[in-house]
């Protein structure tokens, strides 16, 4: 059995599908594609694939990963071509290798993940105006957010901590840009939405939240050590 790390993007209208539709629709392209898949065992065998971290619908990101296993070692470029030529356009891997069979799951190494957001604003801003902004709400110690669940129902949680950056890009007109990195995985898992309703909560600034554009650009895990690299350095 051999394991591939593949690193795809997500844009166009794809960013509108679920993640179960993802899910299928690369199933298909694999089988189409005549990869020799490798199958868990039971009354329903599915192909042996596993993603890092589940994007949001309505969210497009140059920085997701998978992990599929196959039965026979095929040359990694030609893996990479006959997928692609089975997937619509808006899904598209952009890097592959092969990893250790026994490599840890995908989403078990997910640590932090970086975001774009561009928002449309209701008011004027500059940038020094949106800089001073951002600036006061990260010196909060608590940025409290109600998050309403399934089973626990609601529970106030203090989001500070898992906003690891954030910065202004650019503010032209009633565009502003962020770029900021959050806490993704199992330790902690931060919408970047939910820091722009806090912003506009805290802070007053004017955004349309109907506008809102969110774009990943990676996803970062450390494996112990001090420095975050994407996941792919990792494996």
């Amino acid at each position: 059995m051999y394991k591939i790390l593949a690193k795809f993007i997500k844009k166009d209208r794809m960013k509108f599908i679920s993640h179960l539709e993802l899910i299928n629709i690369i199933e298909r392209a694999l089988r189409r594609a005549n990869i020799p898949l490798k199958f868990s065992q039971g009354f329903n065998p599915h192909p042996k694939i596993s993603f890092a971290a589940p994007l949001a619908v309505g969210v497009s990101s140059e920085g997701e990963y998978l992990t599929v296993e196959v039965i026979e070692k095929i040359e990694i470029d030609n893996f990479k071509e006959r997928l692609n030529k089975e997937l619509p356009k808006g899904i598209k891997f952009i890097k592959c290798k092969y990893i250790d069979s026994k490599s840890k799951s995908l989403m078990s190494l997910v640590e932090d993940a970086t975001y774009i957001i561009k928002c449309i604003t209701q008011d004027s801003y500059n940038i020094n105006e949106v800089d001073e902004i951002l600036k006061k709400f990260l010196n909060n110690e608590e940025i409290l957010y109600k998050k309403v669940g399934k089973r626990k129902g609601e529970k106030i949680i203090n989001i500070r901590n898992n906003i690891r950056n954030m910065m202004v890009l650019s503010v032209i007109e009633n565009e502003v840009i962020f770029k900021v990195t959050v806490a993704t995985g199992s330790k902690g898992n931060l919408k970047p939405e939910i820091i722009i309703e806090k912003l506009m909560d805290l802070e007053g600034i004017s955004i349309d939240l109907e506008k809102l554009r969110v774009h990943r650009l990676e996803i970062f895990s450390s494996m112990g050590n001090k420095n975050l690299v994407p996941i792919d350095r990792i494996i």
